[in-house]
C-alpha cells in the first residue's frame, strides 16, 4: 500500500460515519469541506468519500471501503458513542492505523465526551466515550486535533457556509492544504467579496431593476444585522436584570452572567452594573454548620467558627489561611483579644482555649480551660485583658482568667442555675458589665468583681437569643423569638430603660445583633436567612435600612469589620445529603459591603473626605483628601496607606489640587504652590501667602492657570513658583467652577445663583463674557464638562447637558433622577460617562455618548450627601467623598471583568442553557485553548 504523500489520491479524505448526525448537516459539512479546498487548488478540488455505513449495512461493503481508505490522505473520524461501537467504524480506525500514521487522523466530535490526559499522554478513557478504546489506547504520542461538532445535531437544515460551520470546517481543512486557518478563511472571504463584486458589475449591466434588487438584499442584511444586535442588547440587558435578582443567593452565577452580559453588548447598562458589582457580597465556605463569626479590632484577620474548627481568613482578598483546631466536638464560639494576637474558641464540650494568632498560617495554643462539662455557648474577653466571660449549656456564666498561669475559673453566681439557658453572652466596651440570657430568655445585667466573679445588677424581662452592646456602652440590643430586638438603655445598670423596640420581618426570630463600630448601625439577623440593618443615629428612633436576603439558613453571627464599612454574616446554608444518607449541613460566611445602614458597592473606603475636584495625580496612583490635607496611595490597593500630610492654616481643611502634570499642587488655604514629586515628601514651591484661603482651587487642562475665588470673586492666578493674580471675575460665593474648551473658557456660577457664566479666557488678564446658560427657576449647584459641552446640575435634582459656543449656548438634553440638589459631578476622561452626587446619598452612573438623551446606568448608595468627585485620569477610578469619608470604585470594564472572574467559578454547562438556552456553551471567564491543539 502506498504510504501518504507517495502519489496523488483519490480521494484527500475520508470521512468515517455512523448516522450519528442528521443527514442534512452530515451533507452539509461535507460540502464544506469540498468547498473550502478550492481557494488554494484550483485546478483540482478537494475530494471527499463519506462512508455512509451502519450497524446493519452488509459486510460486503468492506472492499469498496478499503478501497476508498487506500486512495485516501487523512481520515476524519466522526467520534460518538454510537461511533465507538460501530464494528465498521473500528475497523476502518484499525486499518488506517495499520497503513497509515495517526498523525493524519482528524476528530470531530459530534456526541458524548473527549478528554485528555497530559500526565499519561493519552485520552482519559474514564471519561472519554466517543472513541473505541481498544483501537485508539496509546495511538496518540500527543493530544490529537479535535473540533466539537455537537451543536450540529440541533439542526435538521444548515448551509455549508454557516458561519460556526465555516469556522469548524477551516479546523480541518487547514492541516489537509498545509495553510493556516486564518490564511483559508481570509481567502473565503475574499471570495465571497468577489463574487459579491462581480453581482454587483452583472447587475448594474443588465438591468437597473435588478440593482434595485440588489439594494433591497443589502437592506435586508443590514437590517437582518441591526436585528441581531438587538438581540444581542435585549439578552445583555436581560442578563444584568437575572444578575440583580441573584447576587444575594448565588452571587457566584451573578458575576458571570455580569461579564457575559458585556461581552455580549457592552451597553451602558451593563458598564453600571459592573460598576455596581462590588455590592454582591463574598462568600467565604466554612468547615460544616457555621456558629458564629469575629473580626479582629485592627483589620486583617476574620475568623467563623464551624463543625470543623476556627477558619482563619485575611480580610485582603479574603484569602483562607488556616484552620484552628477544637481536639473536640464543633467550634460553637470564637472572639478576637483586644490586640488581635489572640483567639478565644469555644467547643461543643465545654472547652475554651486561647490561641496566639500573631502568626495566623501557624497558630499556637497558648493555654486551655474547661469551665464545665456543658457546650459552649457564647464568650467575650473581658476589656484589654485576657479575662473571658463564658456562657455554656444549662449552666451559669463563669469568668476564665487566661492570665493566671493555670487559667483560673470562677463560678459568678454559686448555687444558681439558669435553666433554658440560650447560649448568648456579652461583655460592654469598657469590660465592666456582662450580660447573658437565661430562664427562658430572659436577661441579667452583671457586674465584674475585684475578685473575677459577677453580682446581679438588674433583670430584664427580654426574653433573648442575643445580645450585644453598644460601642459607646449604653446600649444593649437583645433580640429573640418574639421575632422583635429590644433597645435597653444600661447607662444605669441597675435600672435598665428600654429605648426602642424594633420589629423584625421574620417569623422565625432573631438570633444575632450587632453594632457597627462606631455604633451608627445595627445588624439583626434572623432565623429565616435574613439580615436587617438599622439607622441609629437616633437611637431612640432607629429607621431601617437595608435588608440583606442571602442566606438560607439562621444567622448565627454577625460582626462588623473595624472601619465598618463590610458586615460579616455566618449562617447554615441549606443541607446536602451525606455518603451515609444523613444531611450534611453547609456553612457560609457572607461579606456585605455597607454604608451606615445601607448597602454599598464601593471596593475601597477611606476614613476621610473634602475633595476637590482634581484631586487625583496624573497617573492615578496620588489621591489628596482630608483635614487636614494629606496624600494616598490608592492604586489598586484593597488597603490604601497614607504617603504624607500638607501643612494647613485652617481647621476646616483646603482645598488641594493637583496640576496635569501629576506633580504640581495647589493648596487653598493660603493659596500656595507644591511639588509632589515625592509624594512621601511635598515640598512648597510658594514662600508667601497670596490671599487669605479660597473654596475652589482648579486648575486649567494646560496646567498655565489656577482658578481660585476670593469671596464673591473668582481670581485667575498664574502657575509656577510664586503665583500672580491676572484677573478677577464676578461669581458667587463657594460655588462651582469648570474651564471648558482645553482652558480657552471658564464657566461658573452668577453671585444671583440664577443663571450659569461662561467667560473667555483665552486672554486671562482680559476675560471676556460669552455665553450665559439659564436654569430657570431651579439653582445651579454643579458643573462638569467635557471638550464643548457642559454639564449642570441643579437644586431640583436635574442635570443638564449644555453645548457651548462661543457666545451660544444650545441646550442639548436633561434628567430628573435625583430627588434633592444635585451637589457633584464628574465626567470621565473619555467623555462616554459621567457621575452625579446628590444630597439624597445616591450617586447615578450616566451614559453621556449622546448628551441629547442622559441615560442612567446605575445607581450607587453612599447612604449620606456627596462631599467632592471625580474621576481619576486614567478612568479607572470613581472617587466620591461623603463629608468624612471617601469611596473609590472601580470604573474600567475590562479590569472588573477580571475581578469579576477571579472572584467567582465559571459559569456551568447547566447555568448556561437556563440563562443562554439558544447560544453555544462558551462560558466568559474561561480562556479558550489554542486552536492548534483544540477547538472546544
Amino acid at each position: 500500500m502506498d504510504q501518504v504523500g507517495d502519489r496523488v489520491h483519490q480521494h484527500d479524505v475520508f470521512i468515517s460515519y455512523s448516522h450519528q448526525l442528521d443527514d442534512g448537516p452530515a451533507t452539509a459539512f461535507q460540502a464544506a469541506v469540498e468547498h473550502f479546498g478550492r481557494p488554494f487548488y484550483r485546478s483540482r478540488d478537494l475530494r471527499v468519500f463519506r462512508d455512509k455505513t451502519n450497524l446493519s449495512a452488509s459486510p460486503h461493503l468492506w472492499a469498496d471501503i478499503e478501497k476508498a481508505l487506500g486512495e485516501s490522505a487523512w481520515l476524519i473520524v466522526m467520534a460518538s458513542p454510537r461511533a465507538a461501537g460501530s464494528p465498521w467504524v473500528r475497523k476502518e480506525i484499525r486499518w488506517w492505523l495499520e497503513h497509515r500514521s495517526s498523525d493524519r487522523i482528524l476528530i470531530a466530535l459530534t456526541a458524548g465526551t473527549i478528554a485528555w490526559d497530559a500526565e499519561r499522554g493519552d485520552f482519559d478513557w474514564e471519561r472519554t466515550d466517543c472513541l473505541p478504546r481498544e483501537e485508539v489506547a496509546g495511538a496518540f504520542t500527543q493530544e490529537p486535533r479535535w473540533v466539537d461538532l455537537r451543536w450540529l445535531r440541533e439542526h435538521k437544515r444548515i448551509s455549508p457556509r454557516h458561519t460556526e460551520l465555516v469556522q469548524a470546517v477551516a479546523e480541518f481543512v487547514a492541516p489537509v492544504r498545509e495553510r493556516s486557518k486564518t490564511e483559508l478563511i481570509g481567502a473565503h472571504l475574499r471570495r465571497q467579496l468577489r463574487f459579491r463584486q462581480t453581482v454587483t458589475v452583472i447587475s448594474v449591466v443588465l438591468a437597473v431593476l435588478l440593482g434595485i434588487a440588489v439594494v433591497g438584499v443589502v437592506r435586508a442584511n443590514e437590517e437582518s444585522d441591526r436585528a441581531a444586535e438587538r438581540q444581542l442588547v435585549a439578552t445583555s440587558r436581560q442578563l444584568v436584570a437575572e444578575a440583580a435578582s441573584i447576587q444575594d443567593t448565588q452571587p457566584d452565577l451573578a458575576r458571570q452572567l455580569l461579564v457575559q452580559a458585556y461581552r455580549m453588548a457592552p451597553t451602558a447598562q451593563a458598564h453600571g452594573a459592573l460598576v455596581a458589582s462590588a455590592a454582591i457580597p463574598d462568600v467565604l465556605p466554612t468547615d460544616g454548620s457555621s456558629h458564629g463569626v469575629s473580626y479582629c479590632p485592627f483589620g486583617g484577620l476574620l475568623a467563623s467558627a464551624a463543625d470543623g474548627g476556627v477558619t482563619l481568613y485575611s480580610t485582603d482578598g479574603n484569602r483562607r489561611l488556616g484552620l484552628v483546631g477544637t481536639e473536640k466536638g464543633p467550634a460553637t464560639a470564637v472572639a478576637f483579644g483586644e490586640d488581635c494576637g489572640v483567639l478565644a474558641a469555644g467547643d461543643a464540650f465545654g472547652h475554651v482555649r486561647l490561641w496566639s494568632v500573631s502568626r495566623a498560617d501557624e497558630p499556637r495554643l497558648l493555654s486551655a480551660a474547661r469551665p464545665d462539662d456543658g457546650g459552649v455557648g457564647g464568650l467575650a474577653f473581658i476589656g484589654r485583658t485576657l479575662r473571658l466571660a463564658v456562657i455554656t449549656d444549662g449552666a451559669v456564666p463563669h469568668v476564665v482568667d487566661f492570665e493566671k498561669r493555670d487559667a483560673e475559673v470562677t463560678d459568678s453566681l454559686p448555687g444558681t442555675t439558669l435553666s433554658g439557658i440560650t447560649e448568648t453572652i456579652a461583655v460592654s466596651p469598657d469590660g465592666t458589665l456582662v450580660a447573658a440570657s437565661y430562664e427562658g430568655g430572659k436577661v441579667r445585667l452583671m457586674s465584674l468583681t475585684d475578685e473575677g466573679g459577677l453580682t446581679v445588677e438588674s433583670t430584664t424581662n427580654s426574653p433573648s437569643d442575643a445580645l450585644a452592646f453598644s460601642p459607646d456602652g449604653q446600649f444593649l440590643a437583645a433580640g429573640g423569638e418574639e421575632n422583635s430586638t429590644r433597645l435597653w438603655d444600661v447607662s444605669n445598670p441597675s435600672r435598665p430603660r428600654q429605648a426602642a423596640l424594633l420589629s423584625a420581618r421574620s417569623s422565625l426570630g432573631v438570633a444575632s445583633v450587632a453594632f457597627s463600630t462606631i455604633g451608627r448601625s445595627l445588624a439583626t439577623g434572623a432565623g429565616d436567612g435574613t439580615i436587617q440593618l438599622w439607622d441609629m443615629s437616633d437611637p431612640l428612633r432607629p429607621a431601617q435600612g437595608a435588608r440583606l436576603t442571602g442566606h438560607s439558613g439562621t444567622v448565627r453571627g454577625l460582626a462588623f469589620a473595624p472601619d465598618g464599612r463590610t458586615l460579616a454574616s455566618a449562617a447554615s446554608d441549606g443541607a446536602t445529603r451525606a455518603a451515609d444518607g444523613s444531611d450534611d449541613l453547609n456553612g457560609t460566611v457572607r461579606l456585605w459591603r455597607v454604608a451606615e445602614a445601607e448597602r454599598s458597592s464601593s471596593r475601597v473606603f477611606l476614613p476621610e473626605g473634602h475633595m476637590s475636584g482634581q484631586p487625583f495625580g496624573k497617573d492615578g496612583h496620588v489621591l489628596a483628601l482630608g483635614s487636614p490635607s494629606t496624600l494616598w496611595w490608592v492604586d489598586g490597593a484593597a488597603r490604601p496607606y497614607r504617603l504624607s500630610t500638607l501643612t494647613t492654616f485652617n481647621q476646616g481643611g483646603q482645598q488641594v489640587s493637583f496640576g496635569p502634570d501629576g506633580r504640581t499642587l495647589a493648596t487653598g488655604t493660603p493659596l500656595k504652590m507644591w511639588d509632589a514629586s515625592d509624594p512621601l515628601s511635598p515640598r512648597e514651591l510658594t514662600t508667601t501667602a497670596l490671599s487669605q484661603g479660597a473654596d475652589i482651587v482648579l486648575f486649567s487642562p494646560d496646567g498655565g492657570l489656577v482658578a481660585a475665588d476670593e469671596d464673591d470673586r473668582l481670581g485667575l492666578w498664574s502657575t509656577g513658583d510664586e503665583p500672580r493674580r491676572l484677573a478677577l471675575l464676578p461669581a458667587a460665593a463657594r460655588s462651582p467652577a469648570v474651564f471648558l474648551d482645553d482652558g480657552r473658557s471658564l464657566a461658573a456660577v452668577t453671585r444671583a445663583r440664577d443663571a450659569v457664566q461662561v467667560w473667555d479666557v483665552s486672554t486671562p488678564s482680559e476675560p471676556r463674557k460669552a455665553a450665559t446658560l439659564r436654569t430657570g427657576a431651579a439653582r445651579p449647584t454643579s458643573l462638569a464638562a467635557s471638550e464643548g459641552t457642559l454639564y449642570v446640575g441643579d437644586s431640583h435634582g436635574a442635570v443638564t447637558a449644555w453645548r457651548v459656543r462661543g457666545d451660544r449656548a444650545e441646550r442639548l438634553g436633561s434628567s430628573n433622577r435625583h430627588s434633592t440638589a444635585v451637589e457633584d459631578l464628574a465626567v470621565h476622561p473619555g467623555g462616554g460617562t459621567a457621575a452625579s452626587g446628590g444630597t439624597d446619598g445616591s450617586v447615578r452612573i450616566w451614559d453621556v455618548s449622546g448628551p441629547e438623551n442622559l441615560r442612567e446606568s446605575a445607581v450607587l448608595d453612599v447612604g449620606v450627601g456627596t462631599d467632592g468627585m471625580a474621576f481619576s485620569p486614567d478612568g479607572h477610578t470613581l472617587a466620591v467623598s461623603t463629608g468624612g469619608a471617601t469611596h473609590l470604585w472601580e470604573a474600567e470594564p475590562s479590569t472588573i471583568q477580571q475581578q469579576l472572574c477571579a472572584q467567582s467559578e465559571p459559569i456551568t454547562r447547566g447555568q448556561w442553557a437556563q440563562y443562554l438556552p439558544d447560544r453555544t456553551y462558551s462560558p466568559p471567564c474561561v480562556e479558550p485553548k489554542p486552536t492548534v491543539e483544540t477547538s472546544a
